[in-house]
């Protein structure tokens, strides 16, 4: 097929989670690829100078039953600073891939992840995100914008529209669900140009929906459960500090 300026590539949900993990960075107390849940607002007098991460941590592991959904907390975010680790702050992140293709460029993820968010809510999470991963199958040449090249308008540029259709598509699909306003929501297109550099698209349209509040269900029990965790298994955790 001859296709635009992305090239096809595929990867696993783990490795997409690994990967944003890797290229997300802590600037002035904020996490970037996280920052409308890590940055909820609070007390003035508390600040963030780095976040310990860890990934695919399955339920029983954290110190919950085996019996209900998630079957694991894909990420888990604790910010501290200096000597205090902040784990009623911590945020747990559901993340979910849709691959839309040129034949079927409304295709949807398996499931969209509600029923893993609302087991996180019962569960007593503090801070609760829902995040999409769209990555889509390069558009075919013939659907590709041409635009003038604003430095150089005797230059045409190519625009590939599909990752931004599929970033709008899936968010109104996610908003139908009537998810409590406290989770936040993220759409984004995971993409790889010609060189194999990654590319991140985003809409501004649905930005109000980004921001996470505090979940009215959180445990202390469950903070007790993320603390131990911590303590437990220190080296399963990357450390984000600020640059």
């Amino acid at each position: 097929m001859d296709t635009g300026d992305y090239i096809e590539k595929r990867l696993e949900e783990s490795q997409v989670i690994s990967l944003i993990i890797n290229k997300t960075k802590s600037l002035h107390g904020n996490l970037d690829f996280f920052y409308d849940i890590t940055n909820v607002p609070r007390n003035d007098s508390i600040n963030f100078d780095r976040f310990y991460i860890t990934k695919e941590v399955l339920r029983t592991e954290m110190g919950f039953t085996n019996d209900k959904k998630p079957g694991d907390f894909d990420i888990i975010i604790i910010p501290a600073y200096k000597e205090h680790i902040y784990f009623e702050y911590t945020s747990a992140f559901e993340i979910k891939i849709v691959r839309p293709t040129n034949k079927n460029p409304r295709r949807n993820s398996n499931s969209l992840g509600t029923s893993q968010i609302q087991g996180m809510i019962d569960d007593g999470f503090p801070l609760i995100g829902l995040i999409h991963i769209c990555m889509n199958e390069p558009v075919a040449r013939k659907y590709l914008k041409y635009l003038p090249n604003l430095d150089d308008f005797s230059e045409i540029v190519t625009f590939d529209p599909f990752p931004l259709y599929s970033i709008e598509a899936q968010y109104e699909r996610i908003l139908k669900t009537e998810l409590p306003k406290y989770i936040g929501i993220n759409v984004l297109a995971l993409c790889f140009d010609q060189q194999e550099n990654l590319i991140l698209q985003d809409s501004s349209k649905f930005m109000a929906f980004k921001k996470g509040y505090f979940n009215p269900n959180t445990k202390q029990s469950t903070i007790d459960k993320i603390e131990n965790h911590y303590n437990k298994f220190v080296d399963k955790y990357f450390v984000k500090v600020n640059s």
